[in-house]
């Protein structure tokens, strides 16, 4: 049996957007896979269909974003006119799942972040409007010229008139929103059906094609207010009549919605444990009416179990007439469950991670992470139905997740253990502790590739599901008391652990984080030397300053802290591990990238320098062309290179 290798994540095919046809017979879904030489990722689309069999359909390497025009046909986003003159048209190219190659099927206009269609073989679109361009989407050539000259002209400079100013993942925002317009297909023409400065997301329709719903954010303020602001819409496609269906409000902040049959959806919760507080379910007719709360639903939507070898999404809820089918993390694992006349119950009850899934005609299928193996498809009953990933790791060693729970007071923690190859009874190993993220996330029994590397090179990996984790209700609440409860629940697994496994060398105890982890490993250093050495990874070390430069910073801050700035900032900077770099002395690799607007990179800067200015050994590793996503999605080099630095840090502190 062979060792994992640093790269072997590179083996892994991610599967993505799985979407039946209309009949339900036909899945089509993206497969990524890293190109390292290449330093990307190549995307394509793939058809599985109803008699099992499994084809490529495109080979473009760019082909994720799609939607299935007929049950023979698929539309995708893309540009095949490399090399031409700079553009802001969106275009999109059908190909048929029966052969043939991609035709230009639609080009708007403007950049288009979806379509839905419509009966009449027309669609909704969802563009992006640039202020001061508003006019963008009557196509005027002349116009998109002058667009993308003063762009070129102003590339240097960036001019900032709304808080947030940047999202991870993206840019700096430039005041730019979606509006909803209508398609002609025949014309090429939009027509604008929302107002100026209201930014629109979450379009869909329902099942007969004659009512539209939608998400609208204000935006004339300098301060959109992403929290509370949203509101819901209806449109009525045939006369293009936009009624208001609902409002956020501190104690019912909307979260999204889903069109049954006869039932519109509608997920809201009422803040009672922060912004990150779990949504109940409330339903009206969907020719409306009075909205009632269908279930006081206390769950998580979607998995939010951990793992780096995926790339893309999908859907997380999906309607069955009036039968809602949705993912929760519970625990330590994210499962398929319904909620059908007020009652939820569990479908596909296996531990791992059901990641997305789809649902028609009585077909359901799920991209899931089951048996420490990577994403394929299943049905409903968990029956494996593609193989993209059984080879990926052919012959070598993984690592099976051994439960170490424990109790700290009146709640039980939930944790695992992996042990190091070639373990020997008797013989002693080092041993890793990696903290997740969120902290409302979870680490569960799924194929982590930079754990079991460290597993391959001979330590115990640890990881649990501290207080503050997802899948348990209010468990996940530790708002004003970061660094408390949860820091006590991470020294007593690592104490439980070294007395569950006596080969642990208690001497070459290592620990690492990431987001939440990286706060806690800033924080973990200020409050123990139990550790060799430690890296923190793209982390929070002040939360004055995470504040004023993170994309969610004033509001996340302020809620998770439970502290201000102005009003009460000793508790603020109680929570904030630069308070106490004065008492460190375990070295500390710190990682951080260029555009990480999530926890940007002067989070690393300041306690770097704090602890080099204390005299502790320290080094800083910072990443170009990279954001908060560098240890799952990153450009492969440079995730080769960031486990690098990391595995060379501990294996450098040895004792």
């Amino acid at each position: 049996m062979k060792r994992i290798e640093i790269d072997d994540f590179a083996k892994f095919k991610f599967i993505s957007a799985l979407t039946l046809s209309p009949d339900g017979k036909t899945a089509c879904f993206a497969v990524t896979a890293a190109d390292k030489d290449k330093n990307a990722y190549n995307s394509n689309l793939y058809i599985r269909r109803a008699d099992g069999r499994v084809s490529q359909l495109t080979s473009g390497g760019r082909e994720r974003s799609f939607f299935w025009l007929d049950n023979e046909t698929v539309v995708f986003a893309g540009n095949r006119d490399d090399g031409k003159e700079p553009s802001i048209q969106s275009k999109f190219y059908k190909i048929s799942i029966n052969g043939g190659e991609a035709t230009l099927a639609y080009t708007l206009p403007v950049p288009t972040d979806s379509l839905v269609k419509l009966p009449d073989g027309n669609f909704l679109a969802v563009c992006t409007v640039f202020p001061g361009y508003e006019d963008l989407y009557k196509g005027d050539v002349k116009l998109a010229k002058k667009y993308l000259d003063e762009q070129k002209e102003n590339a240097d400079y960036e001019v900032i008139t709304q808080n947030p100013w940047w999202w991870n993942g993206g840019t700096f925002t430039k005041g730019a929103y979606s509006a909803l317009y209508r398609y002609d297909v025949k014309s090429g023409r939009l027509t604008q059906l929302t107002e100026k400065n209201v930014n629109i997301s979450n379009v869909d329709i329902s099942e007969d094609g004659k009512t539209a719903f939608f998400i609208a954010l204000d935006f004339a303020s300098a301060v959109p207010d992403y929290h509370f602001g949203s509101k819901l819409f209806r449109l009525d496609v045939e006369s293009g009549t936009i009624t208001p269906v609902a409002v956020s409000s501190e104690k019912f902040n909307i979260g999204g919605y889903i069109i049954g049959r006869t039932k519109l959806f509608i997920f809201a919760s009422d803040n009672r444990r922060g912004i990150n507080t779990d949504p109940f379910v409330y339903s009206m007719k969907l020719s409306g009416g009075k909205l009632k709360t269908e279930i006081k639903l206390d769950m998580s939507l979607g998995s939010s179990v951990g793992s780096d070898i995926r790339y893309g999404g999908g859907e997380y809820i999906k309607p069955d007439g009036d039968t809602l089918y949705f993912i929760s993390t519970v625990y330590d694992s994210a499962k398929l469950f319904k909620l059908e006349d007020g009652k939820v119950e569990c479908v596909l009850d296996r531990d791992g991670s059901v990641d997305a899934f789809d649902l028609k005609s009585g077909n359901l299928l799920a991209v899931a992470m089951f048996d420490m193996k990577g994403q394929e498809i299943y049905d409903i009953k968990g029956k494996r139905l593609t193989d993209f990933n059984t080879r990926a790791v052919a012959g070598k060693y993984v690592a099976q997740p051994e439960i170490l729970n424990f109790t700290n007071g009146d709640y039980e923690v939930h944790g695992f253990v992996l042990k190091p190859f070639g373990f020997e009874k008797g013989k002693k190993y080092p041993v890793i502790i990696d903290v997740h993220g969120g902290p409302k996330t979870v680490y569960g029994p799924v194929f982590y590739h930079e754990m079991q590397y460290w597993a391959s090179e001979g330590y115990f990996v640890i990881f649990c599901n501290p207080t503050g984790s997802d899948g348990r209700g209010e468990f996940m609440d530790i708002r004003g008391a970061y660094g408390d409860v949860d820091y006590n629940d991470l020294m007593k697994f690592c104490d439980s652990a070294l007395e569950a496994y006596p080969e642990m060398d208690a001497e070459n105890f290592f620990e690492t984080g990431g987001s939440y982890g990286g706060f806690m490993t800033n924080w973990i250093i200020g409050h123990t030397d139990r550790f060799r050495a430690c890296a923190s990874q793209r982390s929070i070390s002040n939360w004055f300053s995470f504040s004023g430069i993170s994309d969610i910073g004033v509001m996340f801050a302020k809620d998770q802290t439970a502290g201000d700035i102005w009003d009460n900032p000793e508790l603020m900077w109680k929570q904030s591990p630069l308070k106490y770099a004065g008492n460190v002395k375990t070295p500390t690799l710190f990682i951080h990238s260029f555009e990480d607007y999530r926890c940007p990179i002067d989070q690393g800067y300041q306690m770097y320098t704090a602890l080099v200015h204390h005299g502790v050994e320290s080094k800083m590793v910072l990443f170009r062309g990279e954001n908060h996503e560098l240890s799952r999605s990153g450009k492969p080099q440079h995730r080769v290179r960031r486990l690098k630095e990391i595995t060379e840090w501990f294996k450098g502190h040895k004792a």
